[in-house]
């Protein structure tokens, strides 16, 4: 395979590095490691990084997954892995009413050195709660000593039961006999992984944005990321390492750098890595050219869906029968056509990958489906007559998307035979999230992720006690919590599961609970799940590749064969 070395020169720049040729041999003191040149997702200059807010695109799990690492991890067969914590202790006291974990942290540090210590994560667990902060994630800690109390505002975070007894020894204590193990897999998140406090509060909106203070306690680190250019994550050397002379920089990050180029669109990518034109993966393809890599993919549950969100503040939103008539008129199975991909098209709230009671057991499987993925018009209109509504405009807003304009002018051309005229308004970059927050819309497309490993954390944020929202004080005695982010609250449901939230020492009747609220939640339809969202992933070249229980795909001992001709211009 001849190689020109012109654009080995161009790819090398942008790169940011030349790597030094050792033969293919043993590497020498000069060799960094290859850098693996890929499309793994869209440009994450049009994501926020922060690991504590709401996650509304499914590809921002796949940058996470390169820069943070929670207390423990978790992998696609659904096993619990040592993740920052070098192990744990359990004590349980019922007489003196004792109940906690205590972790002993690896050492380990920041991309910048800096050691990372128990304190960082009681800051991030701290700021979740908040009454001030809105993060789905606030129910996964609620086990957590005087959590609920702290995030309603009646107690200060100073009386969480969350302490850093030592640099390395992080205390957790909680009010009642809970179920360890789950606690366990909910710090599998990606939203409650460590952060630090002295670039999170000087920037609070854009430390995630930038590289200078994006600091990252995971394998990589984000290095350089401009718009429509390029996007570069290199390997942490200080990752799992103390920082001491002649450490093997080696041992747990074998590649030195992730490169992304977005100075080409992705049919451009492809063509590249079909010609072995120095794109050695493919996160991604066209639509329309999935075929052609299917029988290579190895496809995994992302534990995401794309939503349509019903603003619920809204006319005719606001009534159920409306919005479960617009979720069941839609056919998911010729949604999940439209998209491809190898999504699978949605039969529940809850997607595919979240576990259920035991975590090698599928929720979604066990439980079996809440929706049927076959629309129905009939019914559809019999429930729109119920609600007096049989016409009226309104705005579907979607991500500017190939994928998702053709979904949307499917929804929009059902919708229209049940008397509805709707335009499509397509967003891009910061617009996304302004919408979002906003509340300006009339129905919204994003994807939901599932904050945790079990169906409690994708249905709890539903019920407003469990949401994660902010609170503000109009008072010293009055308090004005926020709901879930459509503004949906059914006391009903928030009843359903303040009963199941009881129940975390059952895991069986509790999960089988969990389905209830889900079909609830279904006849309710503040949203209306179109397919579950995958992750594919597409290589010749590399091996040595392994998966997150969240569907990213994990490339610390990623590995490609004679990576040196790559910037040498030499044969293979």
């Amino acid at each position: 395979m001849k190689k020109i070395l012109a654009l080995v020169i161009v790819l090398t720049m942008l790169a940011g590095t030349v790597l030094f040729a050792a033969g293919c041999g043993q590497r020498d003191e000069d060799d960094k490691g290859a850098t693996l040149l890929m499309y793994m997702a869209g440009d994450p200059s049009n994501l926020n990084l922060d690991p504590g807010l709401l996650i509304y695109s499914s590809e921002a799990i796949k940058f996470m997954g390169l820069l943070f690492e929670g207390m423990t991890v978790m992998d696609d067969k659904g096993k619990l892995h040592n993740g920052m914590a070098k192990n744990w202790t359990i004590t349980e006291n019922e007489e003196l009413g004792i109940y906690r974990i205590e972790f002993e942290l690896k050492e380990t540090r920041w991309s910048d050195g800096k050691p990372v210590t128990a304190d960082d994560f009681v800051y991030a667990w701290k700021r979740i709660l908040e009454p001030e902060f809105s993060s789905p994630a606030a129910a996964l800690l609620f086990s957590i000593r005087n959590a609920r109390a702290v995030k309603e505002g009646d107690m200060t975070v100073d009386d969480l039961g969350v302490y850093a007894d030592d640099l390395n020894l992080l205390r957790v204590e909680f009010e009642r006999k809970i179920d360890y193990d789950k606690f366990l897999e909910n710090l599998a998140s990606p939203y409650l992984v460590p952060l630090r406090s002295d670039t999170v509060d000087f920037a609070p909106d854009d430390w995630a944005k930038k590289p200078i203070s994006l600091y990252s306690n995971g394998p990589f680190s984000l290095k350089q990321i401009e718009y429509n250019k390029i996007a570069s994550f290199d390997r942490s050397t200080y990752y799992m390492l103390p920082g001491k002379k002649g450490e093997n920089i080696f041992k747990y990050v074998t590649p030195f750098r992730i490169s992304l180029d977005f100075s080409r669109n992705l049919e451009q990518i492809t063509n590249a890595y079909n010609n072995d034109d120095y794109i050695f993966y493919l996160g991604d393809v066209p639509k329309d050219r999935f075929g052609e890599f299917a029988s290579q993919a190895e496809i995994k549950d992302l534990m995401s869906s794309y939503v349509y969100y019903f603003n619920t503040d809204r006319r005719p939103f606001n009534d159920p029968n409306v919005r479960k008539a617009l979720s069941i008129a839609l056919d998911r199975n010729e949604i999940a056509k439209l998209a491809g991909l190898g999504v699978k098209p949605a039969t529940g709230i809850v997607p595919h990958g979240v576990v259920d009671a035991k975590s090698t057991e599928e929720f979604r499987k066990v439980r079996g489906d809440a929706i049927s993925p076959s629309g129905n018009l009939e019914e559809a209109r019999r429930l729109l007559s119920a609600a007096g509504v049989t016409s009226g405009s309104f705005e579907l807003s979607i991500r500017r998307s190939e994928v998702e304009k053709a979904v949307a002018d499917y929804a929009a051309g059902v919708w229209g035979q049940l008397g509805f005229n709707v335009t499509v308004r397509e967003l891009a970059g910061i617009a996304v999230h302004e919408t979002i927050f906003s509340g300006e819309y009339d129905v919204m497309a994003y994807d939901m992720q599932a904050p945790g490993v079990d169906a409690w954390s994708v249905l709890a944020p539903f019920a407003k006690p469990f949401s994660g929202g902010k609170v503000t004080f109009l008072d010293e005695n009055q308090s004005l919590a926020e709901g879930y982010i459509t503004g949906f609250q059914n006391d009903a449901y928030d009843a359903l599961i303040e009963e199941i939230a009881l129940l975390d020492n059952d895991y069986n009747t509790r999960t089988a609970r969990l389905f209830e609220a889900e079909k609830m939640l279904v006849d309710l339809s503040p949203v209306a799940p179109l397919f579950f969202n995958t992750s594919i992933n597409i290589t010749d070249k590399i091996t040595g590749l392994s998966y997150s229980k969240f569907g990213h795909t994990i490339f610390t001992k990623a590995n490609l064969k004679n990576y040196h001709q790559y910037t040498t211009g030499e044969e293979e």
